[in-house]
């Protein structure tokens, strides 16, 4: 269990029923601090050990996962989410080339990127006004960055939103009903990616890149903003 971050109130009290081997209670305590917006990777870090103790692998995963989201390098996290993925035998799709490229920055890191490159270009070309020379490596540069950052985004976007499955024995099916056409199982914290919600259902994208239909209970993002 992690303990050495800055935290909010009520990461101490939920630490104490850790340690006093209280998962249940530890959990319920971290939940809070979560629904209260009091992120951090230690924090969800510290929620996936609680989960983990208590047999719930797929809630420790995601857990994990969304550690990692606040912070990549987070090292129990990754150490942890790397065994359990292993123990269930998680599915993860093979990036390609080009997506391995645009995977940084992320979402959000991308789009302050694109808002200070193109305040950037304002300020370079702002001596115009004057009848003045712009600052031509400024805008080159920040129209370099505002390029990327636009690329970055709309191949993000064009993947769909990565979502963990969290309960065991999961399948994907050809349509959105339980008695459809089983296509693959999903062991929990295999990765899919969100394309379409109707209603109980969700329309995936597989970790095989193929395409299926799963109950929208049995998968939950990463993406902590979604929360």
């Amino acid at each position: 269990m992690s303990l050495h971050a800055a935290a909010p109130a009520g990461f101490d009290a939920a630490n104490r029923l850790y340690d006093k081997n209280d998962f249940k209670g530890a959990r319920a305590a971290y939940g809070e601090l979560v629904k209260a917006n009091n992120w951090s990777a230690n924090l969800f870090y510290n929620l996936g050990d609680a989960a983990f103790r208590e047999g719930d692998k797929g809630a420790a995963i995601l857990a994990y996962e969304r550690a990692l989201a606040l912070e990549a390098g987070h090292p129990e996290a990754l150490a942890n989410l790397r065994f359990l993925r292993e123990a269930t035998g998680a599915r993860l799709p093979v990036e390609p080339r080009l997506g391995r490229i645009l995977s940084w920055p992320d979402r959000n890191e991308a789009a302050w990127l694109a808002a200070v490159a193109f305040w950037g270009i304002c300020f370079g070309l702002a001596p115009l006004a004057w009848k003045r020379r712009p600052a031509g490596a400024l805008v080159v540069f920040c129209s370099l960055a505002l390029i990327w950052s636009g690329a970055v985004l709309g191949w993000q976007h064009s993947r769909g939103e990565t979502w963990i499955v969290t309960t065991e024995g999961a399948k994907a099916r050809s349509m959105p009903a339980d008695n459809s056409p089983a296509l693959s199982p999903l062991p929990t914290g295999s990765h899919v990616r969100l394309l379409l919600e109707r209603g109980p259902w969700v329309n995936i994208e597989l970790p095989d890149a193929s395409r299926g239909w799963i109950p929208r209970e049995a998968v939950s993002p990463i993406r902590i903003e979604t929360l």
